[in-house]
Formats: structure tokens, sequence, C-alpha cells
């Protein structure tokens, strides 16, 4: 075990990603993923330099109840400084909860204020912190497994691009992944299955919004939801996808579920999840297992690293 250190000296934003805690009082093991959601919040805290943000990727809770997101706030208020911004995305389980979906979206905007510290009025929302530009894609309306993306926000994610400063990376989240990405539909579940085309990925609005991220340089689009484990470049070459996919300008990073069980992955931990590490000239990616309180190296990431390293061009 030990402190979380960055690779390089001197980087101007790092962050901490995790994704689908799936919180849950109904969970007979209740207790299981809030344990897992404070051990990564004990690491970020305990990190060497603090971190600029504390991100969810979705799926913070099961199901939307405010009974769930006490849960998940109570994890939040045990550790006071894990990072300076706590962010949460919004995942489809977030927007689920026996009721209408605007009665899910008041109740996660009231917990986003509540943990985050910050009010928003709507799930898409955007962040400029030490001049790199974070945007969060959000799903709008009752839509199952996949994200209602209005022609609003399709607009509105141009105009945040374009504002964008371009010398630095772009950070994109959004719970669900493009459709036909990262081994979707096949690795939408355990076994495979005979699932139709698109199943597992963000939905119909996928293409349009993946060809407008590739119309900008240093794009990175995270996103969760998948369930699948850490992979790498053994895994892109074997079986042609992994979590760390390029895409000329765009790169697409898959994020593990912190507490619900990983699948498909060369490593399929629980409490795993993700470090950003932004410089003047590169980023840097790098998977760790907060509860061992380790960075994960077991197996090739990009050039034969157990990390993702890219320069800024």
């Amino acid at each position: 075990m030990s402190r979380m250190k960055t690779l390089y000296d001197n980087p101007i934003f790092t962050a901490a990603v995790v994704s689908d805690t799936h919180v849950d009082i109904k969970n007979p093991f209740k207790w299981f993923p809030m344990l897992m959601l404070k051990f990564a919040l004990r690491d970020a805290q305990k990190s060497v330099r603090p971190l600029d943000c504390f991100i969810s990727c979705g799926d913070t809770t099961s199901r939307g109840h405010e009974q769930n997101w006490d849960m998940a706030k109570e994890c939040f208020d045990k550790y006071e400084n894990p990072a300076e911004n706590i962010i949460l995305t919004i995942g489809n389980h977030d927007g689920w909860n026996d009721k209408a979906f605007a009665e899910a979206k008041r109740v996660y905007l009231e917990y986003f204020e509540k943990i985050c510290k910050k009010k928003q009025d709507r799930t898409y929302f955007s962040y400029d912190i030490n001049g790199c530009k974070l945007i969060f894609l959000g799903n709008e309306d009752n839509s199952g497994c996949d994200a209602q993306i209005s022609d609003e926000q399709i607009e509105w994610l141009k105009a945040e691009l374009e504002s964008a400063d371009k010398a630095k990376p772009i950070l994109v989240f959004c719970h669900q992944s493009f459709n036909q990405k990262h081994g979707l539909p096949a690795t939408w579940e355990k076994e495979i299955k005979d699932w139709p085309i698109n199943e597992g990925g963000i939905g119909e609005r996928s293409d349009e919004i993946e060809q407008i991220l590739k119309s900008y340089k240093n794009v990175y689009y995270f996103s969760g939801h998948v369930h699948m484990g850490f992979s790498g470049e053994n895994s892109y070459k074997n079986k042609g996808y992994s979590s760390f996919e390029e895409d000329g300008s765009l790169t697409r990073i898959n994020i593990p579920s912190l507490s619900a069980g990983n699948h498909h992955g060369e490593n399929n931990s629980c409490c795993t999840g993700l470090i950003i590490e932004i410089y003047e000239n590169k980023i840097v990616l790098r998977p760790r297992n907060f509860r061992k309180r380790r960075f994960i190296k077991s197996f090739p990431i990009r050039n034969g690293k157990p990390y993702y390293e890219k320069g800024i061009c």
C-alpha cells in the first residue's frame, strides 16, 4: 500500500474516476458498495498531491431513491477532502426510482448539490478546471438503459467543444459507451448472448455524438455502464476490444464497476478505477486498485506500458 503519487512532477490537473457503485438499500449486502466507495474516497484523500476532481461516471445508486442517495452521501461525508471538486454523472440506474424520470432527476440534482456543493438545473453541464474543459453528458428522459439526448444538448455540446482550450485535452464523461465499442454488445453481460447490435451503448445518437467529438483533437471520452474489467493491448490484439481504444483524435476509455462485479477484462477486480494526470505536453491514464492503494501493473495498456500515455497534439 502507498499514497497515490503522480507518474511525473508538476501535473496541471489530476482526477480519480470511478463508476457503477450501485449503492442500494435493498442490497442484502448493502455495506459492500458503500465500503468500496469509502475505500476509493480514502485513497483519493490521502493522495500526495491533492486531487482536482473525484468523478463518478454514473450509477452511483442502483435506484435513484432518496434513501440510496442518503447512503451515498454518508460515504462522501466521511471524507472531508477527497478532491477539490466532486462531480456525479447521472447513470441509467440513477434515473430509476419506480416513479417518473422527472422525480429521479429532481432527487439526483438535489443530492448533486448536497454532495458536490455545486448547483445544477439539468443533467448535462461542464466545468473548466485549471484550464481543462470537462464536459458531462446526461440522460434527459425515461430511456431504459440508453440515454435520451436532446437537440438542445447536442448544440450545447458543440458550443462547449468550440470554447475549449485546444492546447489541452478535452475530457468528456457520459455513463454509456458508444454503441458497438469496447466489445459491445458481446461484453454487455457475463455470457455472450444474441443481443441487439447496439445493446449496452448510449443509444440512437451514438454515431452523431461520436462524429462531433472526432472533429476535435485531444478528446477523451470516459464511460462506465458495461461493468467490464480493465483490459489493454493484449485484449485488443486477441479479442478486438479494450478499455482504452484510440480512433484518430478520439480516445475512448471504459471504467469498471467499483462494486457490482466485472467481466471480460484482464483485471476484473472490484474497487478499481482510473487516475487522470494532465501535464503541459501529455496526458497519462493509470488504472488503480483503491482498496489495495496500488496502481494496476499486471498487463500492458499502450506501447507495452501498464498505463496510457499520449502527447498533446
